[in-house]
């Protein structure tokens, strides 16, 4: 089995009990607000690694044109069903984060969630995203630092995984060690990193937000365990521009 269909594989168990994480669909209204504000016209957009919805779901409530892609068949599933309940017209595609399906220029805009840490080649992925926005377009990374626990809260993080999620979290909650070392942002990034990868994919007006009280609030409103083995380190948005040529 190579690589990239072991990652598949494992997204597609996991698209059962994804929901189920607190960091994933919590505070939509809080994450509409944001989006609000980065998307202030409306626009055809395109949100690469859609997983369940999420933020699909929320462009789609504010009047965007959206078109969500994903490499797991389960995750999209789901997400169709979601949006076909909310009453959201929503075009949900299967493919690649590293090799997307649509020509140059197809989008006014491309956003990420938590994505760009599963990517094997993350600097081919933002190349990708900034080839498909138009001229004028702009590139959205929401990103963080995953992977700092103790040992201890890491115990206690995967019981509260156990207890609340109800699902395995020493079965299928990480890619194994051989697929691990492919991912060179496993585990979560800088933004300062995430900055370097737009300006070598030739973005500009490249621009940071800081979204680490988004993750305070999840956390206040979690059970106990979680509250205890919660991760606030970092936790930004990326933005950068595709310059109109002269």
């Amino acid at each position: 089995m190579g690589m990239k269909e072991e990652i598949r594989n494992y997204w597609n168990l996991r698209a059962y009990t994804f929901d189920s994480s607190p960091s994933h669909v919590s505070l939509p209204e809080v994450w509409r607000e944001i989006l609000s504000d980065v998307f202030r016209d409306k626009l055809k957009i395109l949100d690469v690694g859609t997983g369940t919805g999420f933020i699909a779901l929320r462009l789609a409530e504010l009047g965007h044109k959206v078109v969500g892609v994903d490499f797991s068949k389960n995750m999209l599933k789901i997400a169709e069903k979601k949006a076909e309940k909310a009453g959201l017209k929503i075009e949900f595609i299967h493919g690649d984060a590293e090799k997307l399906p649509f020509r140059d220029g197809s989008f006014d805009a491309v956003i990420c969630r938590h994505l760009l840490w599963t990517l094997p080649n993350p600097q081919k992925a933002v190349a990708e995203w900034s080839r498909i926005v138009r001229e004028g377009g702009k590139v959205v990374v929401i990103e963080g630092r995953w992977e700092n626990r103790s040992k201890i809260r890491s115990m206690l993080r995967d019981i509260a995984v156990l207890l609340h999620e109800r699902h395995n979290p020493w079965k299928i909650e990480h890619y194994r060690k051989e697929i691990i070392k492919y991912l060179p942002l496993y585990g979560g990034s800088s933004s300062e990193r995430i900055v370097e990868l737009f300006e070598n994919a030739g973005l500009s007006r490249i621009s940071v937000r800081d979204l680490r009280w988004i993750r305070e609030l999840q956390r206040m409103s979690l059970p106990p365990l979680y509250r205890i083995a919660w991760n606030n380190r970092e936790y930004f948005l990326v933005e950068g521009y595709k310059e109109v040529k002269k």
